[in-house]
């Protein structure tokens, strides 16, 4: 059974005729904007329970429903939910199509409204509605892209410092600049609009990658700053002392590789 909303009520004489009945302690947001804002912030489905003061279904729901513990619980298992009284907001109500009560409404994320119930329902039948509406919210939510990490340059030390002065001085968390995909730290502000206006003068050469294993193996291989060489007035850094022991013994040969080298592709695969 269910009521039909009398929406050729006005609403001062709604307002005069109908008290809003007491909504359950628990589960309820306190107002429509609430849900919605939850809804929306959380990614969990947002549920209308539509009422009326003079509708005795939506009384029976009330007493042998709405104030058990248990749906309380559920009301708020991933889900926002509210009440809404169509005497007191007609306006909802016409936006959801809500032209009889008992009625419930629910919102899935990214979705359009669906209504899911008209009508009594016994409280079993109503905790398994709120099962159903948690576990497809769940279903529905849809993954965040994850970030990608900041790959730090030079472990964090200044570059300017290092190429520049060849001192090996930490740079600060709140002064960085990136190029090509990697994130460099800087001792002051002079340094870092130093690196900017030529970052490839200042920059680990091959972004940082052993060029031995470059030369030899075609991979993008992460050098270790333990492992560095001055050359030229560049910087090369290696995976192993073995490598820039190699490197000190021919120098122009590896120093004059070219790879178009991206960061996703350090020790993952060969450079062709």
């Amino acid at each position: 059974m269910n009521c039909r909303v009398p929406f050729f009520i006005t609403a001062v004489v709604c307002l005069a005729s109908c008290s809003s009945r007491t909504a359950a302690s628990d589960g309820w947001y306190s107002s429509y904007d609430q849900a919605k804002a939850a809804a929306e912030a959380n990614g969990i489905p947002l549920l209308i329970h539509f009422h009326a003061s003079y509708c005795g279904p939506c009384r029976q729901m009330n007493q042998q429903v709405f104030s058990q513990p248990e749906v309380q619980h559920k009301l708020q298992d991933g889900i926002a939910s509210v009440e809404i009284d169509v005497g007191q907001h007609p306006d909802i109500a016409r936006q959801y199509g809500a032209t009889t009560v008992p009625r419930d409404v629910v919102v899935y994320p990214g979705k359009a409204p669906e209504t899911i119930n008209v009508g009594f329902k016994s409280m079993l039948s109503y905790l398994g509605l709120l099962q159903e509406i948690s576990s497809k919210g769940t279903r529905n939510v849809i993954p965040l892209k994850p970030q990608a990490a900041v790959v730090v340059g030079l472990d964090g030390f200044c570059p300017v410092k290092l190429l520049r002065d060849k001192e090996w001085i930490s740079g600060r968390n709140d002064l960085t600049a990136d190029y090509r995909g990697i994130t460099y730290h800087f001792s002051g502000e002079a340094e870092r609009q130093t690196f900017l206006k030529d970052p490839a003068a200042f920059a680990p050469q091959n972004l940082g990658c052993d060029p031995i294993v470059l030369y030899q193996d075609q991979k993008a291989v992460s050098g270790h700053i333990s492992y560095g060489v001055f050359f030229d007035n560049k910087l090369f850094l290696f995976d192993t002392e073995e490598n820039r022991s190699v490197f000190k013994e021919n120098p122009l040969k590896y120093s004059r590789i070219r790879h178009a080298i991206k960061v996703d592709e350090f020790g993952q695969r060969s450079i062709n």
